[in-house]
């Protein structure tokens, strides 16, 4: 009996020594914010202590809030279909725009994450973002990731010599989504022959292909699209 009594009185002291430790951990948070410390600072450097990747943000490639189109290049379609207002792009029947992270110029490194940010879909057919991608002598080889109501959701296509390749090497069928009239975050994350599909931060597909293992990035609209944007960017992937 003596033993069962002892037992009992040690499971009831570590619970007491439990809640005791989380109301100094609340208490300490509490003093922190009041101090205008960052909780989150503090986590990361207590989490580094135990793995170097703890905390890690990524890289800015590129980035661009729309207040103009400086440094961008419309490669295909008329130059008047892309206009700048209010922090916004908008986009209306069939382009591919470029920029410092285009085509044409070579990134920091081969794998990215490359995101568009408040894109807003009026009407037509869909918008997307080409990644390791080119534009050559033959046109436009690479990859696209877009919004593609043909396939009632997003989708990944190769590109070849300025043709997209049917069918797609990924696709998702998103029955339901509010494609229209809604605002929605487009991301692709590139990791060696590996593309994830994301929307609103949720990955929603993958594909694996090697055919293109360099390339930069693009916007593209097609058949009477009119879409509008609120910001562009291409980043470091964050182990």
């Amino acid at each position: 009996m003596k033993l069962k009594i002892s037992r009992d009185l040690a499971a009831q002291g570590l619970v007491e020594y439990a809640l005791i430790l989380v109301l100094i951990a609340v208490a300490s948070l509490s003093i922190l914010q009041i101090s205008g410390v960052s909780t989150y600072n503090v986590y990361c450097r207590v989490a580094s202590v135990f793995s170097s990747n703890a905390c890690q943000t990524s890289t800015v490639y590129c980035n661009d809030g729309f207040n103009s189109l400086s440094g961008w290049q419309v490669t295909a379609g008329a130059s008047n279909q892309w206009t700048v207002a209010n922090g916004q792009l908008c986009a209306s029947g069939y382009g591919i725009l470029t920029n410092k992270c285009s085509m044409t110029s070579s990134l920091p490194s081969t794998d990215y994450v490359a995101q568009i940010d408040g894109a807003k879909l009026n009407s037509g057919n869909g918008y997307g973002i080409f990644f390791r991608s080119t534009n050559g002598s033959q046109g436009i080889n690479g990859y696209a990731f877009q919004y593609d109501p043909g396939f009632n959701g997003v989708v990944i296509r190769k590109w070849v010599n300025n043709a997209e390749i049917n069918p797609p090497i990924a696709f998702k069928s998103m029955p339901g989504a509010d494609w229209y009239g809604a605002t929605h975050t487009l991301s692709v994350k590139v990791s060696g022959d590996t593309f994830t599909g994301m929307v609103d931060g949720v990955p929603v597909l993958t594909a694996t292909d090697s055919t293109y293992p360099t390339g930069g990035t693009a916007l593209r609209i097609w058949d009477s699209t009119q879409v509008c944007m609120d910001n562009f960017s291409v980043n470091s992937i964050v182990p």
